[in-house]
């Protein structure tokens, strides 16, 4: 039973007391803490959930109701930093433009204070409400949330993935059941950070939400493989667990040269037109993955497994594929994978086999790459796939829309790697 105070207190019975799990309860309530802590309470005979939102006084805040991705797109709550002022959105997929969408309120302010620099909000909305219903027969209330950098509504410095059960109010309390077997690829949860006694001060945030969804086939082949990183209890380290001053290591090893940050150079040549509204338009982007969706494990590849193959020079090549459908008429393809461990990644329309674009990375100082001012030693460019103008030498924007493509990346698997990606960023008119 869920206690004013907050704590959860649980019971043994053989289950032949003859009391009815959840009778005469007088409502359902429940609290998760993550980025943001969310309460929700439902009483019962009330028209009403009360809704109870805390996070840092100083940056915005919010949570989307019933998702794990924004492109569920959820009914969302942001509270303004500073001001404290509500905002409720409907959300979009990353790629989407727009992100969010701005509702009309739906919500009324109970309460709104501040201490020791957190924020509490208290809301009263409908259970039937203009954008979502409160049910108490829903155990399990999936959430995310995200907090920013600084006080209005902007890209997210962190956000994360929890859910809030809602537990029945009351002298016969809930049952607790063994959970059903979760089968793979479906496991989700948050990676928890515990910082050593030799870590920073600044450690950032210490949960992040697990929202990997390896797709099955014919889409992607990881969840048929097993792929560490489809399943939250399977993954060993990749793109989640890489934070600010997350440093990972053994829980009894001390974090080596702190002195000593890590250096490396970018190198960026920016080309570009006035603007001529007779000849320019404007571009649409979009993301085709075909990991989990984005980040993989390649495996240190040996005889017998899936995906490895053994080149001519001994070193192992481990491939995955998957099929995606095209959208609008393509003016760039741009490939996202690592080097070293990146080899290829290339385009085909399924249906006919063609190459649509191929990409791999190139070495500088090798000779490889034609204009020696950029033949540089240390860098490395992906060079991308164009579409465009005949008089710039470029082939006419090519119509995918619909299409099947078939989508298969290369690394080196001579040594394993975490959180390589097979991340398609497309651009399209």
């Amino acid at each position: 039973m869920l206690q004013p105070s907050g704590e959860l207190l649980v019971y043994f019975n053989r289950g032949d007391s003859g009391i009815e799990c959840g009778a005469n309860a007088t409502g359902h309530a429940g609290e998760a803490k993550s980025l943001v802590t969310l309460g929700v309470s439902i009483e019962n005979g009330q028209q009403n959930a009360t809704i109870t939102l805390a996070g840092p006084s100083d940056v915005w805040f919010g949570v989307g109701f019933n998702a794990t991705a924004m492109k569920d797109a959820p009914w969302s709550i942001v509270v303004d930093g500073g001001t404290g002022q509500l905002s409720e959105h409907r959300l979009a997929d990353q790629g989407a433009v727009p992100t969010t969408t701005a509702l009309t309120p739906s919500v009324t302010l109970v309460s709104s204070t501040v201490a020791n620099a957190i924020r509490t909000v208290v809301l009263s909305v409908p259970l039937r409400g203009k954008y979502y219903t409160f049910s108490p027969a829903a155990a399990a209330l999936p959430f995310i949330s995200a907090v920013g950098s600084g006080p209005h509504l902007a890209y997210h410095k962190n956000k994360a993935l929890a859910s809030l059960a809602l537990l029945p109010q009351g002298p016969a309390g809930a049952c607790l059941c063994a959970a059903k077997n979760i089968p793979f690829g479906q496991a989700k949860g948050t990676l928890e950070y515990a910082p050593v006694a030799s870590q920073p001060a600044d450690t950032g945030n210490g949960q992040v939400g697990f929202g990997n969804h390896c797709p099955p086939l014919p889409t992607g082949v990881l969840l048929d493989e097993r792929n560490p990183t489809c399943d939250l209890r399977t993954y060993t380290g990749g793109q989640i667990a890489c934070h600010h001053m997350w440093s990972l290591l053994d829980a009894d090893q001390e974090i080596p040269w702190q002195d000593q940050p890590l250096e490396y150079a970018l190198k960026f040549r920016f080309w570009y037109q006035e603007y001529e509204p007779a000849y320019h338009s404007n571009i649409q982007r979009t993301t085709w993955g075909i990991g989990s969706p984005v980040e993989y494990d390649v495996p240190k590849c040996a005889e017998g497994m899936k995906g490895c193959q053994q080149s001519a020079d001994g070193n192992w090549v481990h491939t995955i594929s998957g099929i995606v459908k095209g959208t609008g008429k393509l003016v760039g393809a741009h490939y996202h994978c690592h080097a070293p461990t990146c080899l290829s990644v290339t385009m085909y329309n399924n249906a006919t086999g063609e190459v649509i674009c191929e990409q791999s990375p190139l070495y500088g100082g090798t000779g490889i790459i034609d204009n020696p001012d950029m033949d540089e030693p240390g860098f490395i460019a992906q060079p991308p796939c164009l579409w465009g103008s005949a008089e710039q030498g470029l082939e006419s924007p090519l119509d995918v829309d619909g299409m099947a493509i078939h989508v298969i990346k290369t690394a080196n698997a001579t040594a394993g790697h975490h959180g390589e990606m097979a991340w398609l960023q497309m651009f399209y008119v």
